[in-house]
């Protein structure tokens, strides 16, 4: 690959190149006399360093063009794997990962040698989900130094998002193998761990990772989604707890929190927690539908049906979104408009089982009786044979014909 053949290249190369020196030639003027030289203006050396602070201070008030300008040209003045892996972050924390990619390409490219060059431009494109050429990025990085626990790290994570899930496994072992006590290798190990549902696992290597960094809030949000899904839900809620704490800006901590203290129970609490999801995450449908589903829980209506909807036109969608508005519009007294909302929908998407089966309680409540039926006999003939509804929809549908005689 062209990769390889940069890269082999760059190791081979020994002495720089010789360049030729051009001769100055000065021109007589005025019958051979001597001309007078002027003195060359100084050069104005690029400032690196007062680019960089410039780009921190732009990013801490939250300028990001300025800030993305900024750490541009510090790193033309001072082209360093360093400043772009800076960069980089900085790009892929704010949720610019294609920047992110052509700030980190543009640096490889230009030292295909530099392993950690090749680090940044893999977790940049793993960030943008190109997971195959973040594979191709790392067997270069391995290539230059096969025993770069950085390097099967990275490898290993883009193998468990690409679902190859036992080469992730192994390379990320391979990481901690070389080295044992890195809480950012073993938190990867144990997000792999978990990703291939091996969960007492998964546990074990998130533990050790938190013991070496307490404050390591991915650990702790992860260990705290595992223990959830081995029914220590009590237990889930501390570590989401410290995991908030440690990291207040993380959103998914949050949203993890919400899912735990609604499975224990508190529904008040878990219901400020899915907000502080939405704040960080305003973009995300799943933090919504979260949102929405505990401020119905709550029977906080009007703002169930705003996060609901908040959930419908996010990009993508969540799937059951739309269905769950309709709910709250029907359960709050509001049928007429939960069927207007559904009929629209599904003259787009006339294979969404979910609508048909709140349509039918839509029409119910209008004692619309014969259309609930259809409605529901539609969401029986489209739902999956082990959907948890189905039960509900063949008990209103006995209810409904009863009614109708």
């Amino acid at each position: 690959m062209l990769r390889r053949v940069l890269v082999a290249a760059a190791l081979a190369a020994r002495t720089p190149a010789i360049g030729l020196v051009a001769a100055s030639v000065l021109v007589a003027c005025g019958g051979g006399a001597k001309e007078t030289k002027k003195p060359k203006p100084k050069e104005t050396k690029p400032d690196s360093a007062g680019a960089l602070a410039a780009a921190r201070a732009a990013a801490k008030a939250g300028d990001l063009e300025t800030a993305h300008a900024k750490y541009t040209e510090a790193g033309k003045a001072k082209p360093d794997a360093a400043i772009t892996e800076e960069h980089v972050t900085f790009l892929l924390d704010n949720a610019l990962p294609d920047k992110a990619v052509t700030v980190a390409k543009g640096f490889y490219e230009a030292n295909p040698a530099d392993a950690r060059g090749g680090l940044v431009y893999a977790n940049a494109l793993i960030g943008a989900g190109d997971f195959a050429t973040a594979l191709e990025v790392t067997d270069n990085v391995l290539a230059l130094d096969e025993k770069s626990a950085a390097g099967f790290e990275a490898r290993g994570r883009a193998k468990i998002l690409a679902s190859l899930l036992d080469e992730g496994v192994e390379d990320l072992r391979k990481a901690v193998e070389l080295d044992p006590k890195n809480a950012v290798y073993l938190t990867s190990l144990g997000s792999g761990l978990h990703r291939a549902n091996k969960a007492d696992e998964a546990a074990l290597q998130l533990r050790a990772a938190i013991e070496l960094d307490p404050e390591n809030s991915r650990a702790l949000r992860l260990l705290g989604t595992v223990r959830r899904e081995q029914f220590e839900t009590q237990e889930s809620v501390s570590w989401l707890i410290k995991a908030t704490k440690a990291d207040p800006n993380d959103a998914e901590a949050w949203f993890q929190l919400a899912v735990s203290q609604n499975d224990l129970g508190d529904n008040l609490e878990a219901e400020t927690s899915a907000q502080k999801a939405t704040a960080l995450g305003p973009s995300i449908s799943r933090y919504w539908y979260v949102y929405g589903e505990m401020l119905r829980i709550n029977k906080k209506w009007d703002d169930a049906v705003a996060a609901y909807r908040r959930a419908v036109d996010a990009r993508p969608p969540h799937p059951k979104a739309a269905g769950k508005l309709a709910k709250v519009l029907y359960e709050s007294g509001k049928p007429a408009e939960a069927e207007v909302f559904l009929t629209e929908l599904l003259q787009t998407d006339r294979n969404n089982a979910d609508l048909y089966y709140n349509l039918g309680f839509a029409y119910a409540a209008q004692k619309k009786y014969r259309l609930g039926i259809e409605a529901l006999e539609k969401y029986l003939e489209l739902a999956s044979k082990d959907d948890g509804l189905r039960k509900s929809a063949e008990a209103e549908i006995k209810a409904l014909k009863r009614k109708l005689k």
